[in-house]
């Protein structure tokens, strides 16, 4: 008597023929490996390490001449790429200006109500089409901060949350594997990553801390300018130091968000 041969999915352990072309209770094709089990919970994938090895070549951003130079220019284009965006954003036109020697500034024009408008109706729209309660919350809010002063705080808060943003991403990149799967390349993205955050947790609680930080603050703005946190804290009829530790709970934020956006990825 003869007896069909079978096999055992290794995805999900049920029995089917040999030649079946995928399994009938999960649907993998055959002839392929199982999905790996989820990232942070992988001995093999080690992302504590990646992330520990970005925060030693961090040190190294800051601490060599060059490197420091290469991390200031990667912060600066983040930082006043997110105020370009926060300006059109709102319907204020905006370009940005780094100097090589170490100046970086963005300036935006008078606000074009019809743009800012055309912005309101666009993000109503995709969100109406996509169904989506987030960017319908978006939606809703963006009036009180295109057509109020509102406006003028999210341009200068957008500097240094964009550096927190994408700190944030470099962070999940690393943790999820970033686009080839390297170790060179993960460890890359942890060090941009940690780069990004020291700097503005530096400054945040410097700028709550430290008398000397403030003073340097104070005459360090770019093209003579006024740095950020100072004229978003007189805007606010508040201390600079009260945007600091404002910012200070964002950037320490950056990791576990990541952490937990990456753990999401690998579900």
């Amino acid at each position: 008597m003869l007896t069909a041969q079978r096999t055992t999915c290794p995805a999900c352990g049920h029995s089917n023929h040999a030649d079946a072309p995928r399994c009938d209770r999960c649907g993998r094709p055959a002839g392929f490996r199982p999905p790996p089990p989820p990232l942070l919970r992988e001995r093999r994938d080690r992302p504590l390490v990646y992330l520990g090895i970005g925060a030693v070549a961090a040190i190294a951003f800051t601490l060599t001449p060059l490197l420091k130079y290469m991390g200031w220019f990667l912060a600066s284009l983040v930082h006043e790429a997110g105020h370009c965006a926060a300006a059109w954003a709102c319907g204020c036109p905006a370009v940005p200006a780094i100097r090589l020697d170490g100046h970086a500034a963005a300036v935006h024009g008078e606000q074009s109500r019809i743009f800012a408008a055309c912005v309101l109706v666009a993000l109503g729209i995709y969100a109406w089409r996509k169904r989506s309660k987030a960017l319908g919350a978006i939606a809703a809010v963006y009036p009180l901060i295109a057509f109020t002063a509102a406006r003028d705080w999210f341009f200068l808060l957008a500097g240094h949350l964009s550096e927190i943003a994408f700190s944030g991403v470099f962070f999940w990149r690393a943790l999820v594997g970033g686009f080839t799967q390297t170790r060179a390349e993960r460890a890359a993205y942890a060090a941009c990553a940690w780069y990004l955050v020291v700097v503005n947790v530096w400054l945040a609680g410097g700028l709550i801390f430290s008398e000397s930080v403030r003073s340097w603050y104070r005459g360090s703005g770019s093209f003579g300018l006024e740095n950020d946190y100072l004229r978003l804290a007189k805007s606010l009829h508040v201390g600079v130091g009260a945007v600091g530790f404002l910012m200070l709970v964002v950037a320490l934020a950056a990791l576990p968000v990541a952490w937990r956006f990456a753990a999401r990825t690998a579900r």
